[in-house]
């Protein structure tokens, strides 16, 4: 091995290993943290984007109680089935402030071939319909045909496959991009075919929900410009009381998602710092005792010639060894992590949750490993400042 500063560096690690170790892995940990909180928040936070982009109702009328079930749908995905008249549709649509209102249907399959868990049926009315079509007709050529439907991102199946709800069997037309909602485990029919699957529902479970083919689950209601959407909340309260129906503002549900999402996110930022602080004290006292305890060393490398320059590239390249691979190591392991846990991390979070794209994540991978390599030469610069103010010939003359 060479006389250079690598290769000095090198043997110093080999001679070492103890002290090496505990450095990279409290490194690893530290960039394992970095890089998995990051993508996390990212995530977080195309989720919520996402949502936003999404929300196209002003107002979402449900059946009275089922608010919360609503929410479970769109943002997480939850199978529910809950239904009202559809006339609930017509007298809302005839209200002040009013400019769209559009019926969907939800309904929750029991078991399914693609999947081994139950999944969110959605019917749409394609001909009204401003909330869900916008988007839909971006990714998939509407309208959808008798027995065709469309998947979400998170649902196996091939385009023009065939998949069984109800034991009715559907050939998938299209399949979505990523949203990060409860629409990635949703499947988007029309009306008609919905409530044909609604009336098999009913049998199954020996429950009946309807007595007629007019059942929808909820309005999707998009108000004029200078409507004030607690005045016509309220308008829908009054028009439906005792009725069991309940109007919900998408604003409401939004302000609910981002107060959640900025409490978690100040926990994490400070779990964050705290970390980092932390360890970068405790690198700061490690390196000082370290360059130290090696004073002898380098003061016999002064007395063979070598420089303070020298000295201190020899330093600095076996902390950027240690360091890089603490970070490599760690910034592997959250990759790692994140790819592989990324839906229980939604499930858990229970909140909208878009994974960041290829290029970002390569770049997010790129920026823990640089931060978690120069994190130990920006931890050591006081040692190293202290370490060539000193004459460490003369310091090898005192130890003599």
């Amino acid at each position: 091995m060479g006389l250079g500063a690598m290769g000095l560096a090198r043997r110093n690690i080999r001679n070492k290993p103890g002290r090496a170790y505990g450095l990279m892995a409290l490194t690893a940990i530290l960039c394992f943290v970095l890089f998995l909180s990051s993508f996390l928040i990212l995530s977080l936070k195309n989720g919520i984007h996402s949502l936003s982009g999404r929300m196209g109702a002003d107002l979402i009328v449900v059946p009275e109680g089922y608010d919360s079930k609503i929410t479970g749908a769109i943002l997480r995905g939850e199978p529910n089935s809950f239904f009202f008249d559809q006339s609930v549709a017509e007298r809302v649509r005839a209200l002040p402030g009013v400019e769209e209102a559009s019926p969907q249907i939800f309904l929750a399959t029991l078991s399914a071939g693609c999947c081994s868990y139950p999944l969110q049926l959605i019917g749409v009315d394609f001909d009204t319909d401003f909330s869900v079509v916008p988007w839909l007709s971006s990714q998939v050529k509407l309208p959808l045909k008798e027995g065709e439907i469309i998947v979400g991102a998170s649902i196996e199946g091939t385009y023009n496959s065939e998949v069984k709800f109800f034991g009715r069997p559907f050939k998938i037309k299209g399949r979505l991009a990523k949203t990060g909602m409860g629409f990635d485990t949703s499947v988007f029919m029309d009306m008609e075919t919905t409530r044909v699957l609604a009336s098999e529902f009913q049998k199954l479970l020996e429950t009946p929900v309807a007595e007629d083919e007019r059942l929808i689950s909820s309005v999707m209601v998009r108000l004029q410009k200078d409507a004030d959407p607690k005045a016509v909340q309220t308008a829908v309260t009054e028009e439906f009381r005792g009725e069991g129906v309940y109007p919900l503002l998408s604003k409401q549900m939004m302000s609910e998602v981002s107060a959640n999402l900025q409490n978690l996110l100040f926990y994490v930022y400070v779990l964050i710092a705290l970390l980092w602080l932390l360890s970068f004290v405790v690198l700061m006292l490690v390196y000082s005792i370290s360059l130290r305890e090696r004073r002898r060393e380098f003061a016999t490398l002064r007395v063979l010639g070598a420089g303070r320059k020298k000295l201190r590239a020899i330093c600095l390249t076996e902390i950027l060894l240690i360091n890089a691979g603490g970070a490599f190591c760690g910034t592997v392991l959250g990759a790692a992590v994140a790819l592989l846990f990324g839906p229980a991390f939604s499930k858990l979070l229970r909140m909208p949750f878009l994974t960041p794209g290829v290029s970002v994540f390569l770049l997010l991978f790129a920026a823990a490993l640089l931060v978690g390599t120069l994190m130990g030469p920006l931890a050591a610069i006081f040692s190293l400042r202290e370490l060539n103010q000193k004459e460490l010939a003369l310091v090898s003359r005192e130890n003599d």
